[in-house]
């Protein structure tokens, strides 16, 4: 379903936003895209801190509560319904729904670069859009998920309009494939020649039990050599991320329960070192 976020937004300005760093993200971050049955499972995601797919402020304020960073999904410029306008995506980046409800962490920004035709229009209009936004909600944590991070994408990092960088790093998707390390690897190195490492993470997945187009499943000693690789490789980065599948079979859900138990292995918080 398709959100309106119903709310002004001041004029529209591509100019940098600010050289401070501020520090609106707590590392270290195992994040959740579409964690599934999180509302009726809740207990599949104990070591979570950061979930970027939301769009019910009921289940925002719950998780809040609870400590996790509840950020409410939004278009990045993959989006059909701009109609040109930059203002379209500072609304988009609003921190909650409708003005008077939960007000959400931020956004997590669905996705960068999906090698549309209409893209280089578009990723103007979204970085011109996300600045603004910026300005208008400077505490609002934005992070955004990319495929193929470009110079655009870069400098809003870099004048700090974003938050965080979620390399889509999709090593198993089920009747689909997935990327090679290597793919992931290359879109890592080029945060890293950006000098960008300390604000990005990868995410990997998708977690699901089901058989890609080859018959192969994902396990867990996958997830773990993965996960591994990518620290090892690149210590400075602040977390990893996950992306779920609602597959709802006995041997996914305990993949799940794992693969949130690896996260806070590798990257272990104050509140889930040792569990």
């Amino acid at each position: 379903m398709l959100l309106a976020v119903v709310t002004a937004c001041p004029a529209q300005d591509s100019e940098p936003v600010t050289a401070k760093p501020p520090q609106r993200i707590k590392a270290p971050v195992c994040a959740w895209f579409q964690p599934p049955y999180l509302e009726t499972k809740p207990d599949l995601y104990p070591n979570m801190t950061m979930v970027t797919s939301l769009t019910e402020p009921a289940l925002a304020e719950q998780l809040a509560k609870r400590g996790v960073t509840a950020l409410r999904w939004c278009y990045g410029p993959n989006s059909p319904w701009s109609e040109g306008k930059a203002s379209y995506y500072a609304q988009q980046a609003a921190p909650f729904i409708k003005a008077g409800e939960f007000r959400f962490a931020g956004v997590g920004i669905d996705e960068w670069d999906t090698g549309n035709g209409h893209y280089p229009k578009e990723k103007d209009l979204a970085a011109a859009g996300f600045r603004t936004a910026r300005r208008q909600w400077p505490d609002s944590i934005m992070v955004a998920y990319v495929t193929k991070p470009d110079e655009i994408f870069t400098e809003l990092l870099k004048d700090h309009t974003l938050d965080l960088a979620i390399i889509e790093g999709y090593s198993f998707i089920p009747d689909v494939g997935g990327l090679t390390m290597e793919g992931i690897r290359q879109r890592c190195d080029v945060m890293k020649t950006a000098g960008l490492l300390d604000r990005t993470i990868v995410c990997l997945g998708y977690v699901s039990a089901a058989p890609d187009k080859q018959g192969r499943r994902l396990t867990i000693a996958n997830l773990e050599q993965q996960m591994r690789e990518i620290k090892k490789k690149y210590p400075e980065m602040p977390g990893i991320a996950l992306y779920g599948f609602k597959d709802d079979t006995p041997e996914t859900l305990e993949l799940i329960r794992q693969a949130d138990a690896l996260t806070a292995e590798l990257y272990p918080t104050s509140t889930n070192r040792g569990r």
